[in-house]
């Protein structure tokens, strides 16, 4: 099957012609945008408009399947809520349905898309029951169980990115709280930290340096560096345990762009998750890096397209 897959994220958006055979998915014609905190919807369809043509020009696919940041009605193919852009309300499938020839249009949670994808060709294809994270500009989280993508009673479960992890003076988070997973522990929330603990860094320039700068740094021996993947793996790991002390889950698989500093991260995040889960109840659940690699988000929408 050939699908147009769209991934549109909080900083960027990729599309690509994905061929999808049994457990397998390849990519070609991969392009990727990247978008500003204040894109407006108009912009955003102006630049998906600009990337399909060069992507597919020739129309040479079957389905389309886009990933949504934030809230997504898959049934009516509606964009809800994206706190990172503050998009929303955009019928994102019936438009590009009508642009692109009436195709069918599928669409859903970026993190649920992923966390299908990794049960359809990544690391979880014997797995019934895992939580799949996402970490990159945000935090969420897409669950699977007994073999399917669990959603709750309004299409929203699995927003682990927005359990409160730090009680007393956390950041603020998107979605107007404070001490949010998603504000701690996010990309921004890990250069956030850095700036706050190093000295030579000015607390007024919180961003100067990008989680994955800080990782390298982590790597050569910063000790700031270092304690803040050990702090930001700790938050992940305590939140990862409230999920799995309520539903007994196998797996926890992390993806999103921090997932390449996964090294730096999991022996924190064991530590955190073994302190507070029901060890006798839960003795096997382990963390384990995504198997979808930078492609997690494009084979996300092909999984979604092709299901």
């Amino acid at each position: 099957m050939k699908i147009l897959a769209i991934d549109i994220g909080g900083s960027q958006f990729r599309t690509a012609l994905a061929t999808v055979s049994g457990s397998q998915v390849a990519f070609a014609s991969i392009t990727q945008r990247l978008l500003q905190p204040d894109c407006t919807k108009e912009q955003l369809l102006a630049m998906l408009d600009d990337s399909i043509v060069k992507t597919a020009p020739t129309g040479d696919y079957e389905r389309i399947g886009v990933t949504i940041p934030g809230l997504a009605e898959p049934d009516t193919g509606m964009w809800v809520y994206a706190c990172f852009s503050g998009i929303r309300n955009v019928p994102i499938a019936p438009i590009l349905s009508e642009k692109y020839g009436n195709k069918p249009v599928f669409i859903d949670n970026d993190v649920n898309a992923c966390a299908w994808a990794e049960r359809q060709f990544g690391v979880c294809k014997e797995t019934k029951d895992f939580l799949w994270i996402t970490v990159s500009n945000g935090i969420g989280g897409g669950l699977v169980l007994n073999g399917e993508i669990y959603r709750g009673r309004f299409g929203n479960a699995g927003e682990i990115g927005h359990f409160n992890v730090v009680a007393e003076n956390g950041f603020r988070c998107g979605c107007g709280n404070y001490g949010c997973l998603e504000a701690e522990a996010a990309g921004p929330g890990i250069a956030r930290r850095y700036a706050a603990l190093n000295k030579e860094l000015p607390n007024s320039s919180p961003l100067d340096s990008s989680a994955r700068e800080i990782a390298n740094r982590a790597r050569a021996g910063d000790k700031t560096a270092k304690l803040v993947f050990d702090i930001t793996g700790q938050l992940i790991g305590r939140a990862a345990s409230y999920v799995v002390n309520l539903l007994n889950l196998e797996k926890i698989v992390i993806g999103g762009g921090v997932s390449n500093s996964f090294d730096l991260l999991l022996p924190s995040m064991e530590a955190s998750l073994r302190e507070r889960i029901f060890r006798e109840a839960n003795p096997k659940v382990v963390f384990e890096k995504t198997g979808l690699g930078i492609d997690g988000g494009l084979a996300g929408a092909a999984a979604i397209a092709r299901k």
